[in-house]
């Protein structure tokens, strides 16, 4: 599911982060909450003392913790309307600045896609646009087709570095699904991913 998040070699000494000084808050004009509401009404933010991101998803996505963590940080966000329709998002320590420092968008989205392709069960895998970067954050967005056994999944990736941290937001949908409408949303969805001192900078009054 998070095929982008392998690709690059992480810091396996990192500590994890101790659950005291997490801030996990969705809000809308009139409430913040702690921990993990469902659904989330306007943005998640996910603040802690070594990263921090934060971003809108649709309406009507609960978020979800995996029982057993693989990453620094993971939680999936699960549609309540269409089935196998999910974000994820990861956070894991790395050794580089920056994504330059990793490879070109090209030379990424070519690693993430032999990286899907060796999973158990995946046929094929083809790239469905070409590799883009955000303008603000240097981000890479990768969009891709996954065909096995279990189906064909069209996946939309954002991958950022901010402080020595690769952020993954990975978006998961059957090719069924993968409507104008959907499509429509994801990217809208997509755009609202912000990490690090983005983060913070754009909550400065």
């Amino acid at each position: 599911f998070l095929s982008a998040a392998f690709v690059f070699q992480t810091d396996a000494r990192a500590d994890r982060v101790n659950a005291d000084d997490t801030i996990i808050t969705a809000t809308n004009e009139s409430t913040t909450s702690i921990g993990l509401p469902s659904p989330p009404a306007e943005q998640f933010l996910n603040q802690q003392k070594e990263f921090v991101y934060a971003w809108t998803p649709p309406s009507g996505f609960t978020p979800t913790n995996k029982p057993l963590k693989t990453h620094l940080d993971e939680i999936n966000f699960v549609s309540s309307d269409t089935k196998g329709y999910q974000y994820g998002i990861t956070v894991d320590p790395v050794r580089i600045n920056n994504l330059r420092e990793f490879g070109t968008p090209e030379e990424v989205a070519a690693r993430v896609v032999i990286a899907e392709v060796n999973r158990d069960g995946v046929f094929d895998v083809t790239l469905t646009k070409d590799p883009q970067v955000e303008d603000l954050s240097g981000s890479y967005i990768l969009n891709y087709l996954s065909k096995g056994k279990r189906g064909n999944k069209q996946f939309v990736c954002k991958i950022a570095v901010d402080s020595r941290k690769l952020y993954v937001l990975t978006v998961q949908i059957k090719e069924e699904n993968y409507t104008n409408e959907k499509q429509e949303e994801i990217m809208k969805a997509v755009e609202t991913f912000r990490v690090g001192e983005r983060v913070i900078t754009s909550s400065s009054p």
